[in-house]
């Protein structure tokens, strides 16, 4: 009987880990602290190596800073913003659109973690995503459908971003 149940929930774990694909290590953060997202890429492309990572960036984050990971080159986007915001006394206009690393090469039944260090907006209540597309040496996948804010099952649609849930500060 021990045997049975140790293998139904060693089951109902490989199948919630196949099932997440590119998640967050952790997907809730308080507003306004800072975190480091830990974004783990779980497997390549039907066989083939992953290459290359960008991930978008959401409205609202305004503070993001990428981990330089040895073998890889990390590259970031701007965009610029209709309205400025404030830091540390200066206007700031533009902010991290996209980060892409690309150069290196996690084979298709590796894992690898790529870190983002961001400061969670004061949007308690709200969800982030961060839409992923992960190109690999032949094809590649785009974890990038998102669920309306408010929605029970931000998994719920078919290739769904990682994301973070904003929660109230204490």
């Amino acid at each position: 009987m021990k045997k049975l149940i140790a293998s139904t929930l060693t089951g109902l774990m490989l199948t919630g880990a196949a099932q997440a694909h590119n998640v967050f290590e952790v997907n809730e953060a308080k507003a306004g602290s800072m975190m480091i997202a830990k974004l783990g890429i779980m497997h390549g492309c039907d066989g083939s190596p992953t290459t290359k990572i960008v991930v978008d960036m959401p409205d609202g984050l305004n503070r993001v800073r990428p981990a330089d990971i040895s073998g890889w080159d990390v590259e970031i986007t701007m965009k610029t913003l209709e309205e400025p915001f404030m830091l540390r006394g200066f206007e700031m206009w533009e902010v991290v659109d996209t980060v892409t690393w690309s150069g290196g090469s996690v084979p298709d039944f590796g894992y690898k973690q790529f870190d983002l260090w961001m400061e969670i907006p004061d949007l308690p209540g709200t969800r982030l995503d961060f839409p992923v597309h992960q190109y690999c040496e032949e094809g590649e996948l785009h974890w990038d459908d998102t669920a309306p804010q408010g929605a029970d099952d931000p998994f719920s649609v078919p290739e769904p971003a990682p994301f973070i849930y904003v929660t109230a500060a204490e």
